[in-house]
This record gives structure tokens, C-alpha cells and sequence, in this order.
């Protein structure tokens, strides 16, 4: 297995429950808690403060990438969903200055809530700016207009369906999956299908890409998913150049 050097966040839960993923800033460390098996927050993330109090819930799916100065990029891509047609899929951003964050009184009662609305995530208090980007695009670059609190940031690579909406809805028999290459400082996006993925013999119920980046030498992407293994692109972006582990897995149901 050829090491990498991640950088990147994965997906909550899973990858916050690595002691890694807690966060530093002035006032302290913000770790993460999980109440499994508990009504309403079970299989949520919740980050709270250096004083105990939570402050910030996360559903399924979402990225955490701290940023300098006490500050943090989340994101959720928001999926289409058929009983809901007019609301098109997208990716949501916000940014967050840890030392602002406010604590979340009920925390059932706001999770409850969130998940109901689909909302990805929630705070008690408002965000120091957020944007969203819609995801029925098509292959290549797009620019955007992003609030000004963005364009410092580094670039981005995020996961999330693109095209049309009835491919990003949750089938597990299809997939129109993208790395969306976010450069706010020039406020555009290079939108790369995954059509080694996309058109492979792969189980999308089980099978799925969690985390990618740019190789600090190459600017290659690498990446890595639930029983695929890790892997680097070819040039383009969307076509595996080589697997640097591979994970083979069959489903009970398909052997």
C-alpha cells in the first residue's frame, strides 16, 4: 500500500469519530460527541465546546475542514429527492468562526428538526457566511458568485451528483457521481464525473467514494471509498490511473 498524506475531512460520522477530527482554537479544544441508539440523534455528530455545551449538529455526509484563525469550512450536498421535484440538488458551504458559535438549548428538539427538513446540518447561531452552489450542471467549469468571506479560502474538492435531477436522486442502481474542484478565490468550478465509477460494476448501496485531494507534487487526485480501497486519477480527473490499494468486495446477494 503506497501511504497517503491526507489532509482532507471524510464524511460524518465515520471519519469524526477519529481522534483527529477534533478541533483547536484559542479558547481550547471542540471535540465530537455521538449518541448512538439514542431517539432522534442517534447516528448524529455533535460538536461541542472546550466548556461542554454542544453547539453544532451534523447529519449523515457532512465535511469539516478546519481553517487557520480558529474558523471552519462545512459542507453537505444536498440530494434530489423524487417526492420533492422542485427543490434541485446541492451543495451547501458554510463558515464558521468557532469562538461565535452559540449553545444549542435542546438538542433533541433542534436534531429532530434538522433531519426532519433534510437540513444536513444546524447551529443556534448564524454562520459567518454561507453559499450554495446547484449541482445540475454539466461536465466542465462554471463560475459563481460566492460572498466575499470566501475568496481566501484554499480550494476544494467536494463529492456530490451533477446533471440532471432525476440522476441525483437516491437510486442505488445508478449514480451521476462529480468532483466539484471549488476555486473561490477565482470563483469558478471544474465539475469532474467519476466515469470509472459512474459506468463500473460497482454495488452503490455499499460501495462509494469517501474523500479525494490533490497530490501536494503531482496536483494528481487521489482518493478513497467504503470497500473500493484508495486510488489515483489519470490527468483528467474522472478515469482511475492506478490503484494504489484495491478492496474488492462483492455483495452476499451478487456472489
Amino acid at each position: 500500500m503506497i501511504p497517503i498524506d491526507w489532509t482532507v475531512p471524510g464524511p460524518s460520522p465515520w471519519y469524526l469519530e477519529r481522534p483527529s477530527a477534533a478541533l483547536k482554537s484559542a479558547e481550547g479544544t471542540w471535540t465530537w460527541q455521538f449518541a448512538h441508539g439514542q431517539p432522534h440523534i442517534s447516528g448524529l455528530s455533535v460538536l461541542t465546546s472546550p466548556r461542554g455545551e454542544p453547539v453544532l449538529i451534523l447529519d449523515f455526509q457532512c465535511y469539516v475542514l478546519p481553517l487557520e484563525g480558529g474558523r471552519v469550512l462545512l459542507w453537505h450536498a444536498h440530494r434530489g429527492r423524487p417526492e420533492a421535484p422542485a427543490e434541485p440538488p446541492h451543495i451547501r458551504f458554510a463558515l464558521l468562526r468557532l469562538s461565535t458559535l452559540a449553545p444549542i438549548a435542546d438538542l433533541p428538539a433542534e436534531a429532530a428538526q434538522m433531519r426532519q427538513r433534510r437540513e444536513g446540518f444546524r447551529l443556534a447561531s448564524p454562520p459567518e457566511a454561507t453559499f450554495e452552489f446547484i449541482t445540475t450542471v454539466d461536465e466542465g467549469v462554471h463560475g459563481f458568485s460566492a460572498p466575499e468571506a470566501f475568496h481566501s479560502l484554499p480550494d476544494v474538492l467536494v463529492l456530490a451528483d451533477y446533471g440532471p435531477s432525476e440522476l441525483a436522486s437516491n437510486h442505488f442502481d445508478r449514480t451521476s457521481r462529480a468532483i466539484f474542484d471549488f476555486s473561490f478565490a477565482r470563483e469558478h468550478v471544474s465539475v469532474l464525473p467519476q466515469k470509472w465509477f459512474n459506468t463500473g460494476a460497482y454495488d452503490y448501496g455499499y460501495q462509494w467514494i469517501t474523500r479525494v485531494q490533490r497530490g501536494s507534487r503531482s496536483g494528481q487526485i487521489v482518493g478513497e471509498g467504503v470497500r473500493l480501497g484508495t486510488f489515483r486519477l489519470d490527468p483528467s480527473g474522472t478515469q482511475i490511473e492506478e490503484w494504489l490499494r484495491r478492496d474488492d468486495f462483492s455483495h452476499p446477494e451478487r456472489e
